[in-house]
């Protein structure tokens, strides 16, 4: 799993590195899907973008780190759940 994801880092990691400094990534297949000051702000952006899709998430000079959310992947926990005040059906 993965897999292209870590190929795209490893491969670009010195240009990703010099465009994005220390900034968490959001990876997917061979994009960049956005750039983050702290994790959170990463885990949120990748949510809200690409949903409950595998997606890799690290700085180009850390090491690896993984996160696995299989509680979100089967639906046990909403990665979106209603706001105070909202309405649902």
């Amino acid at each position: 799993m993965l897999e292209t994801e870590r190929k795209f880092l490893e491969s670009n990691r010195e240009a990703l590195l010099k465009e994005y400094g220390g900034k968490f990534l959001v990876i997917s297949g061979e994009e960049v899907g956005g750039a983050f000051d702290t994790i959170e702000e990463a885990i949120q952006g990748a949510v809200a973008k690409y949903g409950l899709a595998n997606v890799l998430i690290r700085r180009p000079g850390d090491t690896q780190m993984e996160l696995s959310a299989p509680a979100l992947t089967l639906g046990i926990l909403n990665a979106n759940p209603p706001q105070p005040g909202s309405v649902t059906n």
